[in-house]
C-alpha cells in the first residue's frame, strides 16, 4: 500500500484538487451559494492546483511540487482560519468574510460533523501530504 501511494502521489493530489474544484463550482454555480471571501481565497489557491497537478501527473513530473506546495499551504491557512473562526467566533474578522454570515453557516454537513470548511481543510492537508510524498519518492 505504501508503495502504491508513493508511486501515485501526484495523481492522488491532482484528484483531490480536481474534486475540490468540481465541488466548489457545483455549490457556487449550480446551487447558487455565493462564496464568502475566505472561500474565494481558498479557490484562488485550489483552482490552479487542479490544472498544474493534472499536467504534472500526466507527465509524471514531481518537480511541480516546489511550485504547488505554496499554493496548498496558503489554502490550508485560509481553511484553518475559517474552521477556527467557526469554533471560536471571537476570532472572526468580518472584513475577511465580507460581512456575511455564510462563514459560520454549514452549507453541508457530512456524517454529522464535517462542515464545508473542514472538508476544504482536509483536502488541502491531503494535497500537501501527497505532494510531500511525491517529492520524497522522486529523490534518488
Amino acid at each position: 500500500m505504501k508503495h502504491i501511494i508513493k508511486t501515485h502521489a501526484l495523481y492522488l493530489a491532482w484528484l483531490i484538487s480536481l474534486l475540490g474544484l468540481l465541488c466548489s463550482v457545483f455549490f457556487g454555480e449550480f446551487l447558487h451559494n455565493e462564496p464568502c471571501h475566505l472561500c474565494w481565497y481558498q479557490r484562488i489557491c485550489l483552482f490552479p492546483l487542479a490544472l498544474i497537478l493534472g499536467i504534472a501527473a500526466y507527465k509524471e513530473d514531481a518537480r511541480i511540487v516546489t511550485y504547488a506546495l505554496p499554493l496548498a499551504f496558503f489554502g490550508t491557512l485560509f481553511a484553518f482560519y475559517q474552521v477556527l473562526s467557526i469554533f471560536l467566533p471571537s476570532m472572526r474578522m468580518p472584513a475577511l468574510c465580507g460581512y456575511k454570515t455564510e462563514c459560520s453557516e454549514n452549507l453541508i454537513e457530512l456524517w454529522g460533523f464535517l462542515s464545508f470548511p473542514m472538508v476544504s481543510l482536509l483536502g488541502f492537508f491531503l494535497i500537501i501530504f501527497f505532494l510531500w510524498t511525491a517529492k520524497s519518492a522522486s529523490k534518488p
